[in-house]
């Protein structure tokens, strides 16, 4: 999840930002670089994660059938060519022979196999299957033969198929397979335009059976350095938790001698501050910023990054289950105030809960300011609203002190504090906030331990359905629980439209739904600003890549 913000700075902050807009900045080593990743990735197994802290690890030391170039177009990876079929339906990769993972295996279809097959078996628990099995053959059913609704010790339970039976049904049904050695072949349920881009996806990567069963396998593959196998262009040779994460070239890499890098230490400052001082010191060379703290840099930059801010309630609490509740929580919030005074960049109002950059634009063009009601600061409204749907919940306005759960850093704390205020004067409401790390708030999300969260989401893939498809009933990623059988039957329906116009008005539908019913709260789209010291160059940062260092390198 996967994939930030403030304004001017005081005189003496601007002088010292000069000088480094000058040139400061930079770790030692001639080939070696220090970042601030920000937080601690919660794991590195590409078949659970649905951290972008994480995916921006992975894609440096795991590689799937396709990377992605500069301007997020699929290249080859581990698949040096890929036929497709005439129908667009069945795709047949062809990959490297002698590519190496990093406990000397080779890599093979079969590791792709296997990582597919966990993923799609329910009771690995990969948060991603529910999103991606429609596309797949044979992953729809797969996944429901393997759900285990019930408790699986209780003899009333309605748990069917029995462990040991779960391989064979997956190569039974499993619309993935491995031809030969070298040979990938997949089939998805119809033709669609970004099938190959997806591949670079990392819940697409290969993982390695024999490193995953010595790690533990599932929920302790990828949870150490040394509880991962690496095929990328650098391996992790160490991983200080909730310190730092080194990675080092990887000899073996079949595209080596184009890896100009030798060591990548990723450092996890939560604290902005902290990071741009150790960055002015000259022990850091890439940071994010935020707000006020963009202005002290003259080569500060920024990209589009497909990001969405907004607020998520959990739909199975009252009064949460409740829409008006819902509308009018959303509705007291002036999104151009937070974006002017807390965000300051270029970050922009909602239109549509699909940000700008997926599908470039075209779609946000297509739906126009569907939000028009929604952010036009009508606070009687959300009075009137909240009033009414209170008393549908049995509850008074003293009686309802909702909490806000965020994440730790400096950054969320200025936008938590402004939701409190801004919901304070305009309804009436007490907001409490819940700061935790970011781990154990993603933890508290999956859990559904939280009243409101305010959350972000960065685009997997370049298509609308990437933000869309995550409200279905039942999707890993719907933490809010919120269920509307209308909404999920536009989703099925649009998956099955081969025509642009045609998908778009369908997905336009799903978007009025979401404005209407409201079960997150919709913000900004964001910019992301950072900052890199003038020795690194050929940094790739794309919505759909966010922090890509394979072909970076230092200019002294």
């Amino acid at each position: 999840m996967k994939k930030n913000w403030f304004a001017k700075a005081a005189a003496s902050v601007t002088c010292l930002a000069m000088l480094v807009g000058c040139g400061s900045g930079g770790s030692a080593g001639a080939n070696e670089i220090t970042i601030n990743l920000g937080a601690e990735p919660p794991e590195m197994d590409s078949i659970l994660t649905t951290s972008s802290g994480s995916m921006n690890v992975l894609r440096h030391c795991v590689e799937g059938l396709v990377s992605l170039d500069a301007n997020d177009e699929a290249v080859p990876g581990m698949a040096e060519s890929w036929d497709v079929s005439d129908d667009q339906k069945t795709y047949t990769f062809h990959l490297r022979k002698g590519a190496k993972w990093s406990n000397g295996e080779e890599v093979t279809a079969e590791d792709f196999v296997f990582a597919w097959n966990q993923h799609f078996n329910a009771r690995t628990g990969a948060p991603y299957a529910s999103t991606w099995m429609t596309k797949i053959a044979g992953a729809e059913d797969i996944y429901t033969a393997t759900a285990a609704k019930v408790d699986p010790d209780n003899e009333k339970s309605d748990y069917k198929m029995a462990e040991a039976d779960i391989p064979a049904y997956i190569e039974e049904h499993a619309g993935w397979k491995a031809v030969d050695k070298y040979t990938f072949q997949v089939t998805f349920t119809g033709p669609f335009q970004y099938a190959v881009v997806l591949m670079a996806f990392p819940s697409f990567f290969p993982v390695n059976k024999k490193a995953y069963d010595a790690a533990g396998g599932n929920n302790n593959y990828g949870t150490d350095a040394d509880k991962l196998a690496y095929n990328g262009p650098f391996t992790i040779t160490s991983w200080a938790h909730e310190d730092s994460i080194v990675l080092e070239k990887n000899p073996d890499y079949w595209n080596a001698e184009n890896i100009k890098l030798d060591k990548i230490t990723m450092r996890m400052i939560s604290q902005e501050n902290t990071a741009i001082n150790e960055f002015n010191n000259g022990s850091i060379d890439m940071i994010g910023l935020t707000g006020d703290n963009i202005a002290q840099f003259e080569n500060a930059q920024g990209f589009d990054d497909g990001g969405a801010w907004y607020l998520e309630f959990n739909s199975q609490e009252k009064p949460y289950n409740n829409a008006k509740v819902r509308k009018a929580l959303t509705l007291g919030v002036d999104a151009q105030k937070m974006v002017d005074t807390i965000v300051q960049n270029d970050s922009k109002v909602a239109t549509t809960f699909t940000p700008p950059a997926v599908a470039q634009g075209a779609f946000t063009e297509y739906c126009g300011d569907i939000f028009q009601h929604v952010t036009n600061n009508d606070y009687s409204e959300a009075k009137a609203l909240l009033e009414e749907g209170l008393k549908e919940e049995k509850l008074t306005l003293a009686e309802f002190s909702p909490e806000l759960l965020c994440d730790d850093s400096s950054a969320a704390k200025q936008q938590a504090e402004f939701l409190q205020a801004q919901l304070k004067e305009h309804l009436g409401v007490t907001l409490n906030i819940r700061q935790v790390t970011y781990n154990a708030r993603l933890d508290a999300m999956d859990q559904g331990d939280f009243e409101i969260v305010f959350a972000g989401w960065s685009p997997d893939y370049n298509d609308p359905m990437t933000y869309l498809d995550m409200w279905v009933t039942g999707n890993g990623n719907n933490h809010g629980k919120w269920s509307n059988a209308e909404y999920d039957k536009i989703i099925k329906e649009a998956s099955q439209i081969a025509d642009k116009e045609a998908y778009y008005a369908k997905l336009k539908e799903a978007e009025e739904i979401l404005a209407e019913e409201c079960p997150i709260g919709f913000i900004y789209d964001r910019q992301t600003s950072y900052v890199t010291s003038d020795r690194l160059k050929g940094v790739i940062r794309t919505a759909f890549q966010d922090i890509n260092l394979n072909y970076a390198y230092i200019e002294e």
